[in-house]
């Protein structure tokens, strides 16, 4: 079949990553709190204009940057006029060795986001499939593509298929499945009607409360709601020996693990079996400040693997 063409803006952003690629760039997302303290320190230079254009997110001027950097993303629309200067709508960063485009910035409901979390979900993956392998896999809310393109590494022969209803998660995700030539099958939605699948990956919002922002509200129960449904959705959804792999944030009240508790639950219900990894005791500790964590004492990233 014959790769389609994509529309010029599309044509852009891969040519900026396939020039990024040559150029040896590299970047890591901190968090929102340091990248923006870091972001503070100093006006692009011309040093490392790329990382700090596309990774810090800094000001420049037209006439410190290469004419192709603002040929192609004037050709992506990826360009804006601020107080200081001009600014990129996208950056780009580095995981698990290939770069990914995200959002520039938090302000857009549909900001898609690479960050700490990102790096971790990925390292769970890798390790909680070390060994294991399967023929159809599925990721729900696949963001700009780490997980789904970290699972299609590992295994190019198996199928993954990947959702997200957010329509810029999924065009940010199909031009870096494509650029790192990883065949995803991008899905609009959630879980998709039919189908049952080897393995199941997410790793869903889980803040608390209802921001408007797709990619950080997890719902009720603060904050775990979302990660919940679709565990429970997932354990009916899964072949034989199939597994859930889940990274989320699991509030813990009075000692207790909520989302370690629910899971363990469902699991029971299913006849599965749960193995279930802290893998960072404190993430988010400054959003305990808020009336919807009252009761938590702290929230724990945690790896779930549930098998049927």
């Amino acid at each position: 079949m014959t790769a389609q063409v994509p529309a010029p803006d599309d044509a852009a952003l891969l040519e900026l990553l396939s020039r990024l690629e040559a150029a040896g760039y590299d970047f890591v997302s901190p968090t929102p709190a340091v990248h923006g303290l870091v972001a503070r320190r100093r006006r692009a230079g011309e040093a490392d204009l790329l990382r700090d254009v596309l990774g810090w997110g800094r000001a420049f001027h037209a006439e410190t940057a290469p004419a192709w950097l603002l040929d192609v993303l004037t050709e992506a629309d990826a360009l804006r006029e601020d107080a200081d200067g001009l600014r990129a709508r996208l950056r780009v960063s580095r995981l698990d060795g290939r770069l990914h485009l995200h959002s520039a910035s938090s302000a857009d409901e549909q900001a898609v986001f690479l960050g700490p979390d990102s790096y971790r979900y990925v390292r769970f993956l890798r390790q909680a499939l070390s060994g294991v392998s399967w023929r159809k896999a599925l990721e729900i809310g696949v963001g700009a593509g780490a997980g789904a393109l970290a699972i299609a590494a590992l295994d190019p022969e198996a199928g993954v298929v990947a959702t997200d209803i957010n329509p810029q998660a999924l065009r940010l995700c199909r031009l870096n499945a494509r650029h790192a030539r990883l065949p995803i099958d991008l899905r609009p939605g959630g879980f998709p009607a039919e189908g049952v699948w080897d393995l199941i990956a997410a790793n869903p919002p889980y803040m608390a409360g209802r921001s408007g922002r797709l990619y950080r509200d997890g719902g009720g129960q603060y904050g775990a709601e979302v990660a919940l449904e679709w565990a429970k959705e997932a354990l009916y959804r899964l072949a034989p020996g199939g597994r859930l792999l889940l990274y989320t944030g699991a509030p813990v009240v009075a000692g207790q693990d909520l989302v370690r508790t629910a899971l363990a639950t469902l699991a029971g219900r299913r006849g599965a079996r749960l193995v279930y990894e802290e893998i960072d005791p404190d993430v988010f500790g400054a959003s305990l400040a808020r009336a919807s964590y009252a009761e938590v004492e702290r929230i724990a990233a945690v790896g779930a693997v549930v098998t049927v």
